[in-house]
């Protein structure tokens, strides 16, 4: 008999009582290949969840339009509205299971978070989503188990082996502790003991049961960090034995505990602040990518994410800057970063997207030295160089205040696609080091020479037009076929016209602010943008970034180059339908752009 999973959503929100009572009440059905789970006007009575095999969703000309999975649900529309408005088949023998229509709205009732599945706003579900173990970073710290540290397999002898025996196997192994069995007792010989032998000048053939320590200082694999921290502290040892019901099962080392704490932000801040080499930074910098990763699995949101990830990279950067530059050029000069590192949306290391502006009639012998030196640093930390060469190694984007204005100036008034580009990229720009009155001159200067152009915002708004939206008529996600493989882009089909009409509206109403979240909040209070529709926007912004977040973290996993691409037959059921939620919000954003700046007419 199959258990019913309650892992996936909306099942696991679900109390005790609620599960019994939906599991009393499911049948099991069998669907042959080919034959029909619903058809369009069916009343339907079941909300099916997929045991094994393969359902898919026709649209017109049996175009498929969805495929449901192992514990996918479906189809919760259908039932809320009485009767199917697609026709879903069994692709292969499929085994469902079918909630009567009574139960799911009985649980409705009862529980707000599972009836939220099916009647929240597109912002309220993608709220929901991301919230699910919305753990913060220092709930993390105080709530961390030694599960989630380095636990380190033990390695063991028995009491009868000899003290070579145990300093061989410390060698081989790389480790600096043995745990002993001998008979019913589990021992520990460790490399201060080592230490000890030498000095009472021992024979290698000393049995290890009469050196080694029963006394065991243990904690189990599910106490907290902060407890086997204090273990450590109140009884001065550098490890403590791990144990699960009772039986050793690996050992935590000081170092190893430590390590795990110092993969937190405050403590990398400070770790940036007090570093004097290169070298130190890019050890910092490893950290920083382990710390994306802890964080995330913890449930904190891409949104928040992004943020704690920027100012993190902005000290790293002022940090490196000061140390390859002269103090005179620092003082004298503003460092920028653009693009998504600018807006402080980008998550996992991408191509570096920097500038220089030096005040005027300020000169330095060391400046090309000092740009090329901090390119090549970053490409050390794990930034790769940008493909377009907008880095400081590259001498036109280091430039006098002037002569900056000057570029500024031919990118508005002598636009060609590449001034475009480079216009909406210095839109972004953020000062991370130096006087940041220089960049905050630049954009006044903009602003001063863009005003009231509305054909200029019209052919700068446009690009939100360069990709087509990756949603079908019937609501279908529409891939392209990469690698043998239907994937769709989640940048160009949905990222970038969020990010680029956000762009456009913020540099229309001389906004300041660069993370497109701010600009949204900051044109919804001045009535610049819809309430509504702002909601939407951020909330389906957040759903693709967290999207590719965890898309670029499991390619990281495997080795892989993290990308854009998904394959959305991989997803959830829930997270099929918020992407397509997300595109919705998108197409809809794209038209309000393209009726708002009149972009047909210039």
């Amino acid at each position: 008999m199959h258990r019913f999973s309650f892992k996936e959503p909306p099942f696991d929100v679900l109390t005790p009582l609620e599960r019994e009572q939906l599991e009393q009440s499911v049948d099991i059905l069998y669907f042959s290949v080919g034959e029909a789970i619903i058809n369009p006007g069916q009343p339907v009575e079941q909300l099916y969840v997929v045991i094994k095999g393969l359902a898919c969703e026709l649209a017109d000309h049996d175009e498929i339009t969805a495929v449901f999975r192992s514990d996918d649900t479906f189809d919760s529309r259908a039932l809320i509205k009485g009767s199917g408005s697609q026709r879903i088949v069994a692709h292969e023998e499929t085994l469902l299971y079918a909630i009567p229509k009574a139960v799911v709205m009985q649980l409705i009732e009862s529980n707000s978070l599972f009836a939220a599945f099916f009647f929240q706003s597109v912002s309220q579900k993608f709220s929901a989503l991301a919230q699910r173990g919305g753990n913060r970073e220092l709930q993390t710290l105080l709530t961390a188990t030694v599960r989630d540290a380095c636990v380190r397999e033990p390695v063991c002898l028995p009491g009868d082996a000899t003290l070579l025996d145990a300093a061989l196997a410390m060698r081989t192994h790389k480790t600096k502790s043995i745990l002993v069995q001998d008979g019913e007792q589990t021992g520990i010989f460790t490399a201060s003991d080592c230490r000890d032998v030498i000095i009472d000048a021992l024979p290698g053939d000393t049995l290890l049961r009469q050196r080694c320590r029963f006394q065991l200082i243990t904690c189990d694999i599910d106490d907290y960090l902060f407890n086997a921290l204090l273990v450590m502290t109140r009884h001065t040892i550098q490890r403590v034995v791990v144990t699960e019901s009772g039986r050793p099962v690996g050992v935590l080392e000081q170092i190893d505990l430590l390590s795990y704490f110092s993969n937190h932000s405050h403590l990398i801040a400070q770790q940036l602040e007090l570093a004097q080499s290169l070298d130190t930074l890019r050890g910092i910098a490893r950290q920083m990518d382990k710390l994306v990763a802890i964080l995330s699995g913890h449930g904190v949101k891409a949104r928040e994410l992004a943020r704690l990830v920027q100012a993190l990279n902005s000290k790293l950067f002022a940090r490196t800057w000061e140390l390859v530059a002269p103090a005179g050029l620092v003082a004298n000069s503003c460092l920028v970063v653009m693009g998504s590192e600018g807006r402080g949306e980008q998550i996992i290391k991408t191509d570096q997207d920097n500038a220089l502006i030096v005040r005027d009639g300020f000169e330095s012998p060391a400046l090309a030295e000092a740009c090329a030196a901090f390119s090549q640093a970053l490409a050390d930390f794990g930034y790769p160089p940008c493909p377009g060469r907008i880095m400081v190694s590259n001498p036109d984007w280091v430039q006098p205040l002037a002569a900056m204005k000057d570029r500024l100036y031919r990118w508005v008034y002598l636009p060609d696609p590449e001034a475009q580009m480079k216009l909406a990229i210095f839109t972004d720009a953020c000062a991370v080091a130096g006087d940041a009155a220089l960049l905050a001159d630049a954009r006044q200067y903009l602003q001063n020479i863009m005003q009231d152009d509305a054909s200029y915002f019209a052919r700068f708004a446009r690009a939100v037009e360069q990709f087509d939206t990756p949603l079908g008529i019937f609501s279908q996600l529409v891939t392209t076929a990469h690698s043998g493989r239907d994937t769709l882009d989640l940048k160009k089909g949905g990222i970038f016209p969020i990010v680029h009409g956000i762009r456009a509206l913020a540099l229309e109403n001389g906004l300041s602010e660069t993370n497109t979240f701010d600009r949204i909040q900051v044109l919804v209070r001045a009535e610049q943008l819809d309430a509504d529709l702002g909601h939407d926007l951020a909330e389906a912004l957040g759903f693709l970034l967290e999207q590719r977040l965890e898309h670029g973290l499991k390619a990281l996993q495997l080795g892989q180059t993290p990308g854009n691409l998904i394959v959305p037959e991989q997803l959830s059921t829930l997270e099929r339908d918020l992407l397509k939620d997300a595109l919705a919000v998108v197409k809809r954003f794209k038209n309000m752009v393209r009726y708002h700046f009149k972009t047909g007419a210039f």
